[in-house]
């Protein structure tokens, strides 16, 4: 090599430099222009070494591709608070997305995607919530799960609020566990990382009915009197309450008012807790201390006498309205609450003598 290299200097020399030694003063000029710059560049680096050198446009063996991405430090500070951890299953919960760009460059495509870590929960949809000026000046798209937002500026902060709705199919679903994908370039390099979410608890429901009879279901007679009603004369119905809870419950009220021409016979038939009747407010109340998810037995029945007037010939006669119900939800902490139908001698649910309570005269 070194005898390559001589051969090459020999010839050089016989065949430039002897001729003429301009050809020698321009090479070494060269020479020397070359290496002052080079010892200026790393210079300037090592005083600095800050200095972004893919700014100067130097040669790529002198300029490395990303000097300033510290993958340890990524320039994306991500964070979202979960506003509350219980919600309705209908409802939705609030979230709140900051977001600062610790960079010297813009972020490109960012993209935030939220996914349930559980299969019994998806999430149904996202809504934005933020000011108008926000997301003029930081505009963002939601496509289906994903938050999506293209340029992030340098130094930037950013917070953004939004809605998400979840659905299940699963009746005792409760708990929805969950977490945001995070997705952005910085510098043509993607950047991967992932936010774990705060446990959301979805409350519990309570399927609560009322209906009244004068035959049961099984065709049993329950009621006694003329039917149709008759103007004047007595006619007695039974009403039954039912609740069925997807979850455990506690403190679970339901109740009834009566009109002036109803009377409670004080007679009842209860699978679970206490029925009371308030005469200053005509109020029927049945209690229960605890409702356990997927019970079936709590149901109350109690009679009502009806005495129709001669307002009410031809019209069904109403036996109890205002009819509520309500009690807390032990895993989420909230209430469930509801309010049904008023009933009446239509008997909707009698399957004999629906449609047949119409008041008469004698």
């Amino acid at each position: 090599m070194l005898k390559r290299i001589s051969r090459h200097l020999k010839w050089r020399l016989e065949k430039f430099y002897r001729p003429n030694k301009w050809h020698l003063i321009l090479d070494i000029s060269l020479i020397t222009v070359i290496a002052t710059l080079i010892a200026i560049v790393i210079g300037l680096y090592l005083y600095n070494p800050k200095i972004d050198l893919r700014k100067i446009n130097l040669p790529n063996w002198i300029a490395p591709a990303n000097p300033q991405i510290d993958f340890n430090n990524p320039p994306l500070v991500a964070s979202i608070k979960v506003q509350g951890d219980s919600i309705y299953s209908d409802s939705a919960v609030k979230i709140e997305i900051n977001l600062k760009n610790n960079g010297d460059d813009n972020i490109k495509n960012l993209s935030l995607d939220l996914i349930s870590n559980n299969s019994d929960f998806t999430i149904a949809r996202i809504e934005e919530l933020s000011d108008r000026d926000n997301s003029v000046a930081y505009p963002l798209k939601i496509s289906g799960t994903r938050i999506i937002i293209n340029d992030l500026p340098a130094g930037s902060n950013v917070s953004k609020i939004l809605k998400i709705y979840f659905e299940t199919d699963v009746m005792t679903a409760n708990l929805v566990k969950w977490q945001a994908n995070v997705e952005y370039y910085f510098y043509k390099q993607l950047f991967k990382n992932t936010i774990s979410l705060t446990d959301i608890k979805i409350a519990a429901k309570i399927q609560a009915g009322a209906a009244v009879y004068y035959n049961s279901p099984q065709g049993d007679q329950l009621g006694s009197g003329p039917l149709p009603p008759i103007v004047d004369l007595p006619t007695n119905f039974w009403v039954f309450f039912k609740a069925e809870p997807t979850g455990d419950f506690n403190n679970f009220v339901m109740s009834a008012k009566i009109p002036e021409n109803v009377s409670f016979t004080d007679n009842s038939s209860l699978l679970a807790g206490n029925l009371t009747y308030n005469k200053d407010t005509r109020q029927i109340i049945w209690k229960i201390d605890n409702l356990s998810a997927g019970g079936d037995d709590y149901r109350a029945g109690f009679e009502l006498e009806l005495v129709p007037d001669a307002k009410q010939i031809g019209a069904t006669a109403l036996l109890a309205s205002d009819i509520r119900f309500q009690a807390e939800d032990v895993f989420s902490g909230l209430k469930d609450n509801g309010k049904l139908e008023p009933l009446d001698t239509g008997l909707e649910e009698d399957l004999i003598n629906k449609g047949n309570g119409k008041v008469i005269n004698q």
